[in-house]
């Protein structure tokens, strides 16, 4: 008998040998001579599928998750499903921080059911996309296919739905007067007496944008962007800075996820406008950016928009453009400055690496550190401690 530290060994090895080989076939990597079949039972796995799909299961994690927080919650949720799961199904993880299903179509029915549970057992949404099946396990890619472009739609039902890519709407063609409608919803924004009044104002706009019906989801994302721009430089004329708006916050918007959150989002950042139009509130705004300053110049390693707004009890997107009204320069470009000013000194008046110096300062990665050391100070680390006389 194997003792247990090789049979957890082996155990480990037989599920990434499974994970890579239900990869290549969903994703349509495997070579044309190879069998399926074969493959699956070499593996120990069910090789006889009756209108073979795929089901993939994308767990919505809570905000601040890191990489490998959820690496590690798919991991457990993978073998949670892999108990679950249809009887002679194949759960497999396909690199994207989503479980695949393959299974026979005949027990479909039984997706919601399975989705339910796995949700309950982490405590977080989770949705399914699923796609149509195969009459041969070869073909089974396509599924593959349509269950992740079934995910996408998650944008507009929302996290936490079983979603068929045959129950998929078509998207309309944006409308040709949305330049129209930014001008209303920024007229509503002139107006309004509260933040309901703009929550109001921003779902009309996006209504009005959807009234014949969804339309292509990176065309969503490019109308936020070019909203949140327009609105910057329409109600902030006079302001002598460049747009908060930067590529920073443009980003963020693409890594929300639903249509819900993208409204929440843009209503965040006009009441934070509207905000920062108040003559009463400059004084505070004054305070607050100071503050967070002292914040940055304290924790500069471990210092974010997000954590810091955390400090001042502060949206991230207003905090970012009240730090751009009040200073001239965005909070990555100031967090930056304090970083270079403390790797200088640490280059001077210490015998640390330039990769220690740059974990010190908050870069994780030296190749970068040292990009942005030169582009700062025009040397890189190394020519800068040999200036100073201490190589």
């Amino acid at each position: 008998m194997l003792p247990e530290g090789l049979l957890y060994e082996e155990d480990v090895i037989l599920t990434w040998m499974r994970d890579r080989f239900l990869q290549d076939l969903a994703l349509g990597r495997m070579p044309k001579s190879a069998n399926a079949k074969d493959g699956l039972t070499r593996l120990g796995l069910n090789p006889y599928f009756t209108y073979p799909a795929i089901a993939l299961f994308e767990p919505c994690p809570p905000q601040g998750d890191d990489e490998e927080e959820k690496a590690q919650r798919i991991e457990r949720m993978r073998d949670d499903l892999q108990q679950r799961a249809f009887r002679g199904s194949a759960v497999f993880m396909d690199g994207r921080h989503r479980i695949g299903l393959l299974f026979s179509w005949a027990s479909a029915d039984q997706l919601e059911a399975v989705q339910s549970l796995v949700a309950e057992r982490f405590g977080v949404p989770v949705s399914v996309g699923v796609g149509a099946p195969c009459a041969l396990l070869g073909d089974v890619h396509q599924s593959y296919r349509q269950a992740s472009r079934a995910l996408q739609d998650t944008f507009y039902r929302g996290t936490g739905n079983v979603i068929r890519h045959g129950e998929l709407p078509r998207y309309a063609a944006p409308r040709d007067d949305t330049q129209e409608l930014e001008q209303a919803l920024l007229e509503g924004l002139k107006a309004a007496d509260a933040d309901a009044d703009i929550e109001a104002a921003v779902d009309a706009y996006y209504d009005a944008l959807l009234a014949e019906g969804p339309i292509d989801i990176r065309a969503m994302y490019e109308l936020t962007a070019r909203l949140l721009v327009g609105a910057e430089k329409k109600l902030l004329p006079n302001a002598n800075y460049e747009s908060a708006c930067s590529r920073c916050e443009i980003l963020s918007v693409v890594k929300l996820r639903t249509l819900r959150e993208i409204k929440a989002y843009v209503a965040s950042f006009l009441s934070g406008v509207r905000s920062a139009l108040l003559p009463e509130r400059k004084e505070s705004h004054r305070s607050i950016i100071k503050k967070t300053i002292q914040h940055m110049e304290q924790d500069y390693r471990g210092a974010s928009l997000q954590r810091m707004a955390q400090k001042v009890y502060m949206t991230p997107t207003y905090l970012s453009l009240l730090f751009k009204l009040n200073t001239g320069t965005t909070f990555i470009e100031h967090l930056t400055q304090i970083r270079i000013e403390k790797a200088k000194s640490l280059l001077v008046g210490t015998h640390y690496k330039n990769y220690e110096v740059a974990e010190l300062v908050g870069y994780h990665d030296p190749r970068y550190f040292s990009q942005i050391f030169k582009r700062k100070v025009g040397l890189s680390p190394t020519e800068y401690r040999e200036s100073a006389g201490m190589a």
